[in-house]
């Protein structure tokens, strides 16, 4: 299917540049795009591969949109590019429009209206899961999870299972039963292959608006708030609290037992183990998180540690020498 940059403009309201019946037919990357493409320029420092590409059509900010012969201008070309994948998808979310035969449903479990589950999924009793959601493939959810409307779940994500509780004693572990559940608001994306435990006492909770990429850990008690995004392989452990609007770099822990507030933004393969109680732009390693700024200055010094090194043994043997 084609489209005109007209048509594309009144459903993203974004303008023009050039032929408004110019016709496209799929996305495709700024690099790679050809005849009948429509690519976007989501970074202005790329710019200068305008004049190289061979896209019948780009996505730009105002800035650059004498750049372009044909066009659409947007002042968030990498939203612009969400909108028109969701247009350009002739087949929408897989899974999506049907419960599939192959899918077990606990008779207790109450689902919403427009409700997909992809085959091998599996909903536990008295499980609820809202209007318009989808659950995917292998997918399991455990007795008394609560999952909002319009959300997503990814196959072989297992959703509150028991957490790691133990306690010992003179004989061995004794397993601590988690009586909590699991609670996801509206419009949640989880990825494939994501753990979230079930609270040992009080609830997990996944709050609107989260997006959690693949292969995520969420420990039993934790809260994850509002718009909160995640990349993979990020793990909290247990009694982790984040707040809203916050992003986390793939393959970051935290230790648990902690709080960090709104509007952080932490880099990927950090360690977390205090809690953050001011808004920003953190990073760091196995020697926990700081701010960025400081961070920056410590891996410079890091990169001379070896040269200062050898300077020090110079001067301590010249020393040595004269004494």
């Amino acid at each position: 299917m084609a489209w005109s940059l007209s048509e594309l403009a009144a459903l993203t309201g974004t303008q023009v540049i050039g032929d408004p019946k110019c016709l496209v037919s799929r996305l495709n990357a700024l690099h790679a795009a050809g005849p009948g493409d429509l690519t976007f320029l989501s970074q202005i420092r790329r710019a200068g591969e305008l004049g190289s590409t061979k896209a019948s059509a780009v996505v730009v900010p105002s800035a650059c949109a004498s750049q372009v012969s044909h066009g659409l201008i947007s002042e968030n070309p990498y939203l612009t590019y969400a909108q028109l994948s969701q247009v350009m998808d002739p087949d929408g979310l897989p899974f999506a429009g049907s419960i599939d035969a192959l899918a077990s449903i606990d008779p207790s479990a109450q689902l919403g209206e427009n409700v997909s589950i992809a085959p091998y999924a599996v909903i536990g009793a008295e499980v609820t899961i809202g209007e318009g959601s989808l659950i995917g493939p292998h997918a399991v959810l455990y007795p008394g999870t609560q999952v909002g409307r319009r959300c997503i779940i990814g196959a072989h994500s297992v959703i509150g299972s028991d957490g790691f509780g133990f306690a010992p004693s003179e004989h061995g572990w004794v397993k601590i039963h988690h009586l909590g559940c699991v609670r996801i608001g509206d419009d949640v994306e989880i990825g494939a292959g994501c753990t979230i435990d079930r609270g040992a006492l009080d609830d997990t909770i996944i709050a609107a608006g989260v997006k959690l990429d693949n292969q995520i850990m969420i420990a039993h008690g934790c809260s994850i708030g509002a718009r909160t995004a995640m990349a993979a392989c990020v793990a909290l452990a247990g009694s982790t609290h984040i707040g809203a609007d916050v992003t986390v770099g793939g393959m970051t822990g935290f230790t648990g037992h902690l709080e960090v507030c709104d509007k952080v933004h932490i880099g990927a393969q950090a360690l977390v183990t205090q809690s953050i109680s001011e808004p920003g732009h953190y990073a760091g390693g196995a020697g926990g998180v700081m701010p960025v700024a400081q961070w920056r200055r410590n891996a410079v010094r890091f990169r001379q540690l070896d040269r200062l090194a050898a300077r020090l043994a110079r001067v301590e043997k010249a020393n040595d020498s004269t004494n």
